[in-house]
């Protein structure tokens, strides 16, 4: 095996958000890294999904703070990479139609207005029309959270390499990683079909591949493709001021409509039953939208634990490899470039990483991944 890239202190695997994160707070602290794509940059679910910065929806109570300090560093983050992402902090309204979909969202909202420093309004009908006058007047009753934020994926995902590479990180596009090679019980080097990376550290980024990557070391981390389609309605006047569930406006005037949650292994199909699904609500939820064309549609395929919490964590049993991955790359983006900064370069970090680990799962968490609950995660 011939060397043809120069080595790097780190290697991340994976050119999704997460793994660009990571590279960009590497190279941002003077720490030589190398990031191994096996496509294009943003090529998996980060380049496929609404572009929320959410915290109000994330459960348990642990993963909401998590979140919102996320969200919380987002500005300062934007601000560095000096490119516009379309990112604004707007907030969040959930929607109930019916008086049982009410009350799942008022006690969802009291739950989270639990966690210290969150707070997520109960609204009826006619305050959250005050916010969302495109609202058809016969929904019963909303949250809002003004925390929450959106951002454009696709130009975040190439703002971040872009800044990546200005620090000096390496980025290698569609280089495929078949092995990595140890050395005394160390990482030592990723190896690719062009040749070996040098490395101390390898960090697993690589989203729904992550367990394949880890496998490479003996290692085995519970993950499954969990698919999420969209579908993206012609550019029409402004009707939304923010995100309405999954439904956002963005600037150039289109429509996201999303999303599903479907467990059906490596297939990105897009089904003629999830659009109907999907629009037939976006269209009684903002009536406007009942004669505007559908553009396009896509799938794309989330990373997730059993339990739907990311993992963040090094492998006692292999020094120097390092785990990443959960969904919600996008909402976790900064605060998981600071995490591995720290864990790599101090060996811990003073954010709240525990309930992380990759130690938390059993048996049972990987029999899981072999007869998933169709739909959802086991929360």
């Amino acid at each position: 095996m011939t060397r043809t890239d120069r080595g790097s202190d780190v290697v991340v695997v994976g050119g999704g958000i997460r793994g660009l994160c990571i590279a960009y707070f590497l190279a941002r602290g003077g720490v030589g890294v190398t990031l191994v794509e096996k496509g294009f940059l943003g090529s998996g679910a980060s380049g496929a999904n609404a572009g929320l910065v959410n915290v109000s929806q994330k459960t348990p109570g642990h993963y909401t703070l998590w979140s919102l300090l996320s969200a919380d560093m987002y500005p300062e983050f934007v601000a560095e990479l000096e490119a516009e992402v379309d990112y604004q902090r707007d907030g969040y309204l959930r929607v109930a139609e019916t008086e049982v979909e009410a009350e799942d969202v008022i006690e969802r909202a009291q739950k989270q207005s639990r966690v210290p420093g969150v707070k997520v309004e109960i609204l009826d009908a006619r305050r959250a029309r005050a916010l969302e006058p495109a609202l058809s007047p016969r929904i019963v009753a909303a949250s809002f959270c003004a925390q929450d934020g959106n951002v454009d994926p696709l130009k975040l995902v190439r703002a971040v390499g872009r800044a990546a590479r200005r620090l000096g990180a390496h980025i290698l596009h569609h280089r495929e990683v078949t092995g990595i090679r140890l050395a005394n019980g160390r990482v030592a080097a990723v190896i690719t079909k062009e040749g070996e990376v040098a490395a101390d550290v390898v960090v697993d980024a690589a989203g729904i591949f992550v367990p394949e990557v880890a496998r490479m070391v003996g290692v085995r981390v519970p993950i499954l493709p969990q698919r999420g389609q969209m579908f993206q309605l012609e550019a029409l006047p402004p009707l939304l001021n923010r995100p309405v569930q999954a439904l956002r406006q963005l600037r150039s005037g289109t429509i996201m409509v999303g999303t599903t949650n479907e467990f059906v292994g490596h297939d990105r199909r897009v089904t003629y039953e999830a659009g109907t699904d999907l629009l037939a609500r976006a269209r009684r939820l903002v009536p406007a939208l009942a004669g505007a064309r559908v553009i396009r549609g896509w799938a794309g395929l989330r990373p997730m634990p059993p339990d739907g919490l990311p993992v963040y964590d090094a492998v006692p049993e292999v020094p120097g490899f390092f785990v990443a991955v959960g969904h919600s790359g996008i909402t976790l983006a900064p605060i998981t470039g600071q995490v591995f900064l720290d864990l790599i370069t101090k060996g811990r970090t003073d954010l709240p990483v525990t309930p992380y680990s990759l130690s938390r799962f059993n048996d049972a968490d990987f029999e899981w991944t072999r007869a998933p609950i169709k739909g959802a995660a086991r929360h």
